[in-house]
């Protein structure tokens, strides 16, 4: 759901600026939650083998059995280039990482306002991942999906 992300932003700091205001991307590459695109790839693959296919009930549990955890990222260094370039306040933020926010909360920056991406933007086999990430506890501004829901989000087969 990285791309999806990028892409609303950039669509908002458009809107933004040609509203007269500012818009700002600050992309951190951390491919496949900082566990690089071999292990993301590994995982991809687990998911699609596992039994009863990728589902968002085991999504983050196959990441921790392939890579011994679920996430590397370590966002508490993120801020800094917000810092330095001296933003002080993000009216928008387009994310749904509770770790992002809190670096950059716990950075001195607020935060106005928390924004996901609309439904249309999410891709049919991502919805694994928003499920199982909106069940763990990442922003939702809508209903989390309870554990019956969790087992009907399907991803993508093997294909063979």
């Amino acid at each position: 759901t990285c791309r999806p992300y990028l892409t609303h932003a950039i669509e908002g700091c458009i809107q933004g600026a040609q509203r007269g205001g500012v818009g700002l991307v600050s992309y951190f590459r951390k491919e496949g939650r900082a566990l690089g695109e071999v292990t993301k790839f590994l995982v991809y693959n687990a998911r699609k083998r596992q039994v009863g296919g990728d589902t968002a009930e085991q999504y983050l549990n196959r990441t921790e059995c392939v890579a011994g955890v679920q996430d590397m990222r370590f966002q508490e260094l993120m801020p800094d280039v917000l810092n330095w370039l001296g933003i002080r306040k993000i009216h928008r933020l387009v994310s749904m990482s509770n770790m992002k926010y809190d670096a950059i909360t716990r950075a001195g920056i607020e935060v106005v306002q928390r924004v996901n991406i609309p439904d249309h933007m999410i891709p049919a086999d991502a919805q694994v991942e928003m499920d199982a990430k909106m069940a763990a506890g990442y922003f939702t501004p809508g209903a989390v999906p309870d554990a019956e829901e969790l087992k009907k989000a399907k991803g993508r087969g093997l294909d063979v």
